[in-house]
């Protein structure tokens, strides 16, 4: 483990957005509770900054999450700024949930929290059925992070919202998205708002400077086999001697896709840090996003923030974050990819200014100290007006 498992904990919010009536904000002084299943890279990119600004502002908060060692680096940072409490690893998911469900009933009995933010349906389900018959005036908001089980087709989905409009209530629905296309599945709740994760600084203020020879990068923590693939084709198809194109793998990789990243002549860098990360960005001179993403896009966005003309598959994530033309280009397939890749290549003045662009948009849209204000704002909007919380009506 590398926190050692207490029975406490805290949730902290994310970025919430909810305006209810009132006479004027309320101060946040009580414990915050953030319940989150795996960390994914989407999650930190929200959970990461909220944990900042709320410690920022003096705030005491826990986060609950599962001891993932594949997760170690997101969970060093947070041990910096707030309370961990990890629930042991156990080949059993229910026996895991159970031992979350136990902490939230502890601390809601021990030590009761101001507000609790429940990121993913499970952990939703869990605060929401931990708080169903407390007389505790606990401000509840959930944020879905790009949940497989939430989606509008999804029967799965269907059952899971249900379950949640039961648990929580008419009066404490309240939901925090950072993605757009998330915004449209919460328009009957209560409240709900959309902010959008941040970026660091390290990217937004490292210098550019383009490598001598072409230099295409992409990005990602856990990359899947298949986006591997699709990076290591356009290697394969532009990394020829002609065109003397580089490639450039930045992040963590196992054995299996480091074989396949050197067989097709990508090089790998897991950088240590934001700072360390920002600079290798510096030096490309395209960054591509060769397959869709599921929830916020952040190395698309990191990329936008450190300046670089940026080459997307079409989907909604990515549509979200790019002007098609101005700030990037979104592409229908790989052969499209491939015709902006050799464009930008082929023009400097082209790339300087979508990259000009691209910053500009990072700066004004992903601004990590105006996400923190926000979220304090929103977050003692709220967590103030929180109602008297009695069983929910059936």
């Amino acid at each position: 483990m590398l926190v050692p498992f207490v029975r406490a904990q805290r949730v902290l919010p994310l970025a919430l957005a909810v305006r209810l009536d009132q006479s004027g904000p309320t101060l946040l002084t009580g414990p915050v509770v953030h319940v989150v299943g795996c960390i994914t890279d989407e999650v930190f990119s929200f959970l990461g900054p909220a944990a900042q600004a709320l410690a920022k502002a003096g705030r005491k908060q826990t986060v609950v999450t599962f001891d993932d060692r594949r997760r170690s680096h997101h969970l060093s940072h947070l041990a910096l700024c707030s309370g961990l409490t990890l629930v042991a690893p156990s080949r059993n998911p229910i026996a895991q949930w159970l031992a979350v469900l136990n902490v939230c009933k502890e601390l809601v009995a021990v030590n009761p929290p101001q507000a609790m933010h429940l990121h993913g349906v499970l952990p939703c389900l869990v605060g929401a059925w931990t708080l169903r018959k407390s007389t505790r005036a606990v401000a509840i908001f959930y944020s879905p992070h790009a949940s497989r089980s939430i989606g509008d087709l999804s029967l799965v989905g269907a059952f899971a919202m249900l379950l949640l409009r039961v648990l929580m209530g008419p009066s404490r629905r309240a939901a925090i998205v950072n993605s757009a296309n998330e915004a449209s599945l919460f328009k009957d709740w209560n409240s709900s708002e959309l902010l959008e994760s941040p970026v660091s600084e390290a990217f937004l203020e490292v210098q550019s400077h383009e490598a001598r020879r072409p230099l295409i990068v992409s990005s990602g923590r856990l990359p899947s086999p298949r986006n591997a693939e699709l990076f290591s084709r356009l290697a394969v198809l532009l990394g020829g001697k002609e065109l003397g194109i580089s490639f450039n793998w930045i992040g963590p990789v196992n054995e299996i896709l480091r074989a396949r990243f050197e067989a097709a002549g990508v090089g790998v860098y897991d950088p240590q840090n934001d700072v360390d990360h920002g600079l290798r960005l510096a030096s490309a001179w395209i960054y591509v996003a060769p397959r869709a993403n599921r929830g916020f896009p952040v190395g698309l966005v990191q990329a936008m923030a450190a300046g670089l003309p940026c080459v997307a598959l079409d989907c909604l994530e990515h549509r979200a974050v790019i002007r098609n033309g101005e700030t990037g280009y979104l592409c229908a397939t790989e052969s499209d990819i491939i015709d902006r890749v050799v464009m930008l290549v082929d023009s400097p003045s082209l790339r300087h200014l979508c990259g000009k662009a691209a910053r500009a948009e990072a700066k004004l849209r992903f601004d990590e100290c105006k996400f923190g204000e926000r979220l304090i704002d929103f977050y003692s909007l709220t967590a103030g007006a929180a109602p008297h919380n009695g069983p929910s009506p059936r």
